[in-house]
This record gives C-alpha cells, sequence and structure tokens, in this order.
C-alpha cells in the first residue's frame, strides 16, 4: 500500500512517501523514510517489496558515490535516473528487484526534473508523476489542480491536497508523509504533513 507522489515546480522538485511498512494485514511500523537523499542535489523515492527495495536503492547511492569518487565527474539527474533504470533492466533477466521509483533532481543546465521508473525498467521523465494505490487518487488532484511554474508554497498546498485525497479513499491508509524538496540549495526535507488542506479556489 505503499504510496508516492512527485511533481516539478518553479525550480524545484518536490516528493512525498507513506511511512508505513506492511506485510500482508500487518503494519510493522510507521515511521520509514521511503525517500533516499543520493546526494546533494538527487532525490530517490522508493516503494515495494521492502528488501528489494532498500538493497536496491542502497546499491544505487554507493554506485554513484563510487561513480563520483572514481571519475570526480557527478552525475546529472538523467544520468543518475538512466543508470538506475538500467540496473533495474539488467536484474530483470536475473533475479528481478520489486520496486517501483521516483527520482527528482536539480542540474544547473536543465534546472528541477522528475523521472518515473518502474520494476520493469521502463522510464519517462514527467512533470507530475505517483505510484502505489495512493496514486490514482493523487493523479486525479494533479491533473486538476497542478500547473508549471508552481511556487514552493502552491506546491506544498497541491501536496496536502493529494495527501489528503489519498487518506479520504484508500482503504487502508498511512497516518504520516515524508516530504521532501530538491532545488539549487540541495536536498532538505519540509514539515511534517498532515490532512490538513488550508481553503483552495477550485
Amino acid at each position: 500500500m505503499d504510496t508516492l507522489i512527485g511533481f516539478v515546480g518553479d525550480g524545484y522538485a518536490m516528493i512525498a512517501a507513506d511511512t508505513a511498512i506492511a506485510r500482508s494485514i500487518v503494519v510493522m511500523h510507521d515511521d520509514a523514510d521511503k525517500i533516499m537523499v543520493l546526494d546533494d542535489h538527487k532525490l530517490l523515492a522508493f516503494s515495494g517489496e521492502v528488501g528489494d527495495s532498500a538493497q536496491f536503492c542502497e546499491y544505487i547511492q554507493k554506485r554513484i558515490s563510487l561513480y563520483h569518487f572514481q571519475t570526480g565527474i557527478e552525475l546529472d539527474t538523467h544520468a543518475a535516473a538512466s543508470l538506475t533504470r538500467g540496473e533495474l533492466a539488467k536484474a530483470l533477466r536475473k533475479n528481478p528487484y520489486q520496486c517501483n521509483l521516483l527520482v527528482a533532481g536539480y542540474d544547473e543546465t536543465v534546472g528541477a526534473s522528475l523521472y518515473y521508473i518502474d520494476y520493469l525498467g521502463s522510464i519517462q521523465r514527467l512533470n507530475t508523476a505517483a505510484q502505489g494505490y495512493g496514486g490514482m487518487f493523487a493523479l486525479s488532484i494533479m491533473d486538476r489542480h497542478y500547473k508549471p511554474g508552481l511556487s514552493v508554497e502552491e506546491g506544498v498546498q497541491l501536496m496536502k491536497l493529494c495527501i489528503s485525497e489519498v487518506k479520504t479513499r484508500l482503504v487502508l491508509n498511512s497516518s504520516k508523509f515524508i516530504v521532501k524538496i530538491v532545488d539549487k540549495d540541495g536536498c532538505r526535507q519540509l514539515g511534517p504533513q498532515t490532512a490538513k488542506v488550508d481553503p483552495m479556489q477550485v
């Protein structure tokens, strides 16, 4: 029942993820951080089987760090997303990972970007993306309210609307979400997100 939500605004990308780790009908704990910081200007959000997701994302994080250490070159967001997709596709024919991903980052040349990657190794750059059961509800809200060039304040408001809709519509849901943003100043976590939503013109 993982939920990942992401979109690109004016000079930033924002990602939200629920904090629950569940198996069947049991919730193991509700304070997991499913958004990994790959480097100063990249985020990797994951959903799916806990073991696969944790192992694969840690591998990608160390792979990118090793590349930077060996060459002195920092991968841009597109290259990092392509590397991630390539490793998923390679594993697909041997021991596939059951994880779906969102990669967000900021580069001086192209600005903020967001990539959708599924467990089959498909990749697509998008302005709005979501994974998991909750993503179906979040996408409808973003279809209605998203517009290019959202300010950070407008982005936070949109994210609250998406989270509120997921909490309202999804049978099994998490009580908490973690929201992170990446921009020219780097990666940072926003304050705790609840279902409370400020009035918004519809």
